[in-house]
């Protein structure tokens, strides 16, 4: 191993790299790291970027990359459904809503799913889960139409969560489709509001708030759905136009 003197002695090769470090970082004493990374020569470069600025390189590009992220989601925000519709207690199969929606889709001239689409959600259930589900989305008005067996059906409508039909129907409908109208009791402001009990045993006006489905042709040639199906317009429905022309395709 080779030495050189130093004060009387001898050290090593080693010893002198090191001694020479420290010899220029007090060249570079009092100025930032990326100006001591600009001005080092090329052969200590790398060293001294891995051990003093790699590490918070990473993290300052994995915060920018997050930060990146939530101002496009903001700025860019999913378009809603075009037309949505929650159906209950398995009234039609999964299988058979999937097609139904890509039917609809392609009648309406619109895409499929969520984003700006059709959606048929089929995953709604008549327990608490699936009530407060509904209520939620009906809350962030994306509910357009809502089918369900008769008993669910008159659950929801006296939560209120369904429109009278001589005001949500077209004209031409409300002629063509009054035999078909499901009377029921709605929702009390006055009574209901501020109970926490509340099950949905409607205790408001009676109106028509459903139409039965016996009858709709192109509901009948599905497969799997239950003929007494009930079908209605949701409270604040975003979509009312799409809605009454599911209704109207769904009757054949």
């Amino acid at each position: 191993m080779s030495t050189q003197p130093f004060k009387g002695g001898e050290i090593s090769n080693q010893q002198a790299e090191a001694i020479d470090a420290l010899a220029s970082e007090d060249e570079f004493k009092g100025k930032s790291r990326l100006t001591t990374l600009m001005q080092l020569p090329w052969g200590r470069k790398w060293g001294y970027f891995r051990d003093q600025l790699l590490v918070r390189t990473v993290v300052v590009t994995a915060i920018v990359c997050v930060v990146v992220y939530i101002m496009v989601q903001v700025l860019s925000p999913v378009a809603p459904p075009k037309l949505y519709v929650a159906v209950f207690d398995d009234v039609i199969s999964q299988q058979e809503a999937s097609s139904l929606q890509s039917e609809v889709a392609e009648k309406l001239n619109l895409p499929e799913g969520r984003k700006g689409g059709v959606l048929i959600d089929s995953s709604f259930t008549s327990d608490e889960t699936g009530v407060s589900k509904l209520q939620t989305l009906l809350a962030s008005n994306e509910v357009d139409v809502i089918i369900a067996a008769p008993k669910t059906y008159k659950k929801l409508a006296g939560f209120g969560y369904l429109t009278n039909l001589n005001s949500s129907l077209t004209a031409s409908q409300r002629t063509s489709l009054s035999d078909a109208f499901v009377i029921l009791k709605g929702f009390n402001d006055s009574s209901e509001s501020d109970n926490p009990d509340y099950d949905g045993s409607g205790k408001g006006k009676t109106e028509p708030f459903g139409i039965t489905m016996t009858g709709f042709r192109r509901w009948d040639d599905l497969k799997s759905v239950q003929d007494d199906a009930i079908i209605g317009i949701a409270q604040d429905a975003p979509n009312r136009a799409e809605a009454q022309k599911f209704i109207s395709f769904l009757k054949g």
